[in-house]
Order: C-alpha cells, then sequence, then structure tokens
C-alpha cells in the first residue's frame, strides 16, 4: 500500500565540480579501462544512487549524536530509531521500510571535454611500472555542473523540521562531501548552490497552493536564518594541511599523448574553459606513500615482497593510504585510505585552442624551435611587444641515450621534453580523516599522525621528488612557508588543535605534544618489529 504523505519538500540546486570527478558505469570503452557512466541517451551524467549514496554516507557519520555505545544505542546505525535510518530508510530483522528522500538522476550540463588520467603502481624493487598494474581512467574536468534535484516526503507522524537536510545541504554547499571514485585521490569534490526550496502540504487547507504555485517557496537564506544549521554543523573530523611549495628544478607529470615539435610534453587538465598544468593528487599521494612504506620497512626491518599488491601491504601504511582489494568473495578486504591529496594546479592559464597549437606545432626543418617558441609565444599571452622569453617559463629541452659502443647518440634514442622551468603552482592540499583513522584502530591515531609528519619533514628537506623524470634530475620541490595546519580535536592530544602552522622541522609543536607523539611512535615500532 503507498504511504501516506503529509509534507513534501523539493530542493533544487546546482552542483559544481571544484575538481575533476569519475563516476563509473556498466560497460567499457575501447580507449579506457575505467569508463564514465553514459545513460540511455548516451550522455554523462552521475547515477541518483551515487549521489544518494554519498549523502547518505556523510550523514552516517556521527557529526551530532556522537559514538554508539551498542547496536540497541539510537546513535547506531543498525537501529531503527537512527536518524539516518529514519530518513534514508532501512532494512533489518524482517522490518524497515523505503527511503523518504529521492535523489534524481543528474545529466551533466553541455558536452565537457572529457580527460583520461593515467594511473600506474610502481614495483618497489625496480622503481619501474609493476607489472599489469598500469590502467587509465576517464573523468569529468573540473569546473562542470549538473542538477541536484531532492525529494523529501514526510507523513502525519514526521512533518517537523527535516533539521538532518539543513546540515546536509550546509556541507554540500561547503564542499565536504566528494561523489564518486578517487575520492583520496583528488577527485570528486562539489559545491552546491541552492537555487530553490518548496515545501508542499498536502491538506485540505494548502492541496490548491501545491497544484497552482508548486507549494510554499523557502529562500534558503531564511532557513539559515531561522533553523541556524550552521551553528549546528561541525564538519568532518579532520586535519588539514596546506603546504606551500614551489620547484627547484622543472616538475610535471607526462601526458600520455605527444606532441610534434616536442615529444613529451607536460600533463594539463582542463578548469572553467581554461587549460592548466596539473599534477594530480594520485602522483603526490604515490610519492608520500612510498616514503611512509620506506619508513615503516626501516624501522621495523620488514623485507619487501616479490608481488605488487604485498609489497604495498604494510601496517600503518594502509590505515593511512588505503590497501587494495585482493580477493573476489563477499567478505571485503581492502580499506579506503584516510589520507587524501587534491590534485595541484599551476597558476599559468592558457586557452584550449592556445593549448592545442602547442600539441600540434610542426618541427622545423632544420630540427630548431624557433617556430615553436612563437607558438608558445601565444599561448603564454606574452604581448606583442615584450622581449620576454617563452622558454624561461616552458624549456624544450633534448635528452639522448648514447651507444656505448661508438659514443655517439643511439639509433631513435633522440627525443625532447618541454620541461616547465618557471611555473608557480597552487599549494598542495592534504587532508586526514580522523574519524576513519579511529574507526580501522584507534590505537593507531597517534602513530600514523607521527608518520604523516615525518614524511612531510622529508618532502619539506627535499628528500621526496614528485612528478615525471625523478631519477633524471627533475622533480625537486622546495617547502617554501610553514605549513599551514587546521585540525579538530583529538583524543589524547589535548592542545593539538591549537596549532596552526607547522615548520617544516616541526619544530613549533609543544614540546609535550612533540613527546607523545614520539612515545606512541616508538611504542607502535616495538610492537610490530619483523620477527627475525
Amino acid at each position: 500500500m503507498a504511504r501516506a504523505i503529509h509534507t513534501r519538500w523539493k530542493i533544487n540546486g546546482v552542483l559544481q565540480a571544484e575538481t575533476p570527478i569519475h563516476v563509473g558505469g556498466v560497460g567499457g570503452d575501447a580507449d579506457t579501462d575505467l569508463a564514465l557512466a553514459v545513460n540511455g541517451r548516451g550522455q554523462y551524467y552521475i547515477p541518483g544512487t551515487s549521489l544518494a549514496g554519498a549523502l547518505r554516507g556523510w550523514m552516517s557519520q556521527p557529526f551530532h549524536n556522537g559514538e554508539p555505545t551498542s547496536d540497541n544505542d539510537r546513535n547506531s546505525l543498525k537501529h531503527p530509531e537512527n536518524p539516518v535510518n529514519q530518513l534514508w530508510g532501512f532494512q533489518g530483522n524482517e522490518q524497515g521500510y523505503a527511503s523518504l528522500i529521492v535523489i534524481d538522476d543528474s545529466e551533466i550540463d553541455g558536452t565537457p571535454e572529457i580527460e583520461i588520467r593515467e594511473g600506474v603502481g610502481i614495483d618497489r624493487h625496480t622503481g619501474a611500472a609493476a607489472n599489469q598494474e598500469k590502467y587509465n581512467r576517464t573523468i569529468l574536468p573540473k569546473g562542470v555542473t549538473f542538477p541536484l534535484n531532492i525529494t523529501l516526503d514526510l507523513d502525519h507522524q514526521k512533518h517537523q523540521t527535516p533539521d538532518e537536510l539543513w546540515q546536509l545541504l550546509v556541507a554540500l554547499e561547503k564542499g565536504d562531501i566528494r561523489i564518486g571514485a578517487a575520492k583520496t585521490r583528488g577527485l570528486g569534490q562539489v559545491k552546491l548552490t541552492i537555487s530553490s526550496i518548496y515545501e508542499q502540504k498536502f491538506d485540505a487547507n494548502h492541496i490548491f497552493e501545491v497544484l497552482l504555485h508548486g507549494g510554499k517557496c523557502h529562500q534558503w537564506n531564511d532557513i539559515k536564518n531561522q533553523y541556524q544549521p550552521e551553528s549546528q554543523y561541525r564538519g568532518a573530523h579532520q586535519l588539514k594541511l596546506n603546504i606551500p611549495w614551489q620547484p627547484k628544478d622543472p616538475v610535471m607529470v607526462k601526458s600520455e599523448g605527444e606532441g610534434i615539435a616536442v615529444d613529451i610534453l607536460p600533463l594539463v587538465s582542463q578548469a572553467n574553459d581554461t587549460v592548466y598544468f596539473v599534477i594530480p593528487g594520485s602522483s603526490i599521494k604515490g610519492v608520500l606513500r612510498a616514503q611512509a612504506e620506506r619508513i615503516v620497512r626501516t624501522v621495523c626491518q620488514k623485507e619487501t615482497p616479490d608481488q605488487f599488491l604485498d609489497q604495498v601491504e604494510v601496517n600503518l601504511v594502509n590505515e593511512l593510504f588505503g590497501s587494495a582489494e585482493k580477493s573476489n568473495t563477499n567478505q571485503t578486504d581492502g580499506e579506503m585510505g584516510a589520507l587524501s591529496v587534491d590534485d595541484c594546479y599551476a597558476k599559468i592559464p592558457i586557452t584550449p585552442e592556445q593549448w592545442g597549437n602547442v600539441e600540434n606545432a610542426a618541427k622545423d626543418t632544420n630540427e630548431t624551435f624557433s617556430s615553436f617558441k612563437n607558438t608558445l609565444h601565444q599561448a603564454l599571452a606574452i604581448p606583442n611587444n615584450s622581449n620576454e622569453n617563452p622558454f624561461h617559463t616552458l624549456q624544450p629541452a633534448m635528452h639522448v641515450a648514447v651507444d656505448r659502443w661508438t659514443g655517439s647518440a643511439a639509433d631513435g634514442m633522440l627525443y625532447s621534453v618541454l620541461e616547465p622551468i618557471g611555473v608557480d603552482w597552487d599549494h598542495i592540499a592534504i587532508h586526514l580523516d580522523l574519524r576513519r583513522l579511529q574507526k580501522y584502530d584507534a590505537n593507531k591515531v597517534k602513530p600514523a599522525i607521527a608518520l604523516l609528519f615525518l614524511v612531510l619533514r622529508d618532502f619539506a628537506a627535499r628528500k621526496i621528488p614528485i612528478g615525471y623524470g625523478t631519477n633524471r634530475g627533475m622533480g625537486t620541490v622546495e617547502v617554501t612557508n610553514p605549513m599551514t595546519m587546521t585540525c579538530t580535536p583529538i583524543d589524547g592530544l589535548e592542545g593539538f588543535e591549537e596549532i596552526q602552522e607547522l615548520a617544516p622541522d616541526l619544530s613549533n609543536i609543544n614540546e609535550d605534544l612533540l613527546l607523545d607523539l614520539n612515545d606512541s611512535w616508538i611504542d607502535w615500532i616495538n610492537n610490530n618489529q619483523e620477527v627475525k
């Protein structure tokens, strides 16, 4: 029997991608391993199930009720009266009901230029690509927009103000909810702009208002002033770091495609109809993880296995950076990492047309770059009357392998790279989900923070190059200023949330806090030494 509806709330808005997005679909693509979801009309879209899953997942965090003490606790997700179950429905013990919230499928506005991102696992022994660990995924670029349509039905017993829904909208406005895949590797951040909120009451006094005008229209600012959801909003329980940096050598991630005048080009990504050089969050996270593994294996005297998935299976690193699914059974053994890193963009905007000209610029017959220099001059928007040399920003560099017999260039081994040598970059943004880390193992929170700080100290000391060609004089970076830090309170580290800056050598951390982290780190090492 259809359930009775007393009040219906309809919220309409637009979500804008603050980072690229990947929501996979069924089937495949001849060009990519991980294709985007496409609806029956051949348009890219975000399924309502993906949106609903992300929204329910965020609301499932105990952001206003605290941790449950048992399954019978109302705060437990297994309890029928949990606020999440009351809104999103539940099933268990032969009881339950469907969700009161309906999320529509959302087609991507316009016809965006999709991009392909490459991913590769690095063998810890050879430093080269691991066998069968290379893949690519299609992404929607930063800046795409798509509608969000939410409907909430309430019966006569549940026609109270939907406070949880208001807090959900605040989280979407702040960009605290990510959707799709690779959320810890720079993808999936969205922000909401609300266009309309209608309250529909299906009773004799209001039915004609619903039929003629769609119900009572509310302004979002009026709702926020009346119910003050922002004052109740606590947001994510996390540690955030922003790292200002600059390259000491050319820094880039190699594009999969090749140019004509220049063979190897930097990876670019489109954002709001403009092209920028980009270092994907997956690349930065990968080098940070490799250093974390190196630290743990060194202090715990652990050997490195031969198989790739066994190589990256390292205690404490798994909780921080995540672990892969290794079985095909229903019992999952993978973990989503508590640490996430955003994509990092360069501060040089280039139009897609001009970058296309750079990619397709022809070689000079005398093997020089004079005509390419003019193309680059226009792409960087350097005024015609300026004497500025575009090669001071992007330098075509020649590389060659030397034949060991003749001592001259080896046949077919001459290639060129367009190296960014005068490019400024945005800060590197790192987020550590403390609640997820605590859920995995509360005893590992302090050692994990200590490990993260050790990795960041090595990064600031120029020990961790990033990007392409790091063994050939590229990728060295320098932290230019103290890292800014915001953190929610952590049990056992009172006062930690008051730290606003993190010096590269960690010297500005309170001595007692630093000693506490150091003791926790040493205790963890002693308990995880490899048994010989």
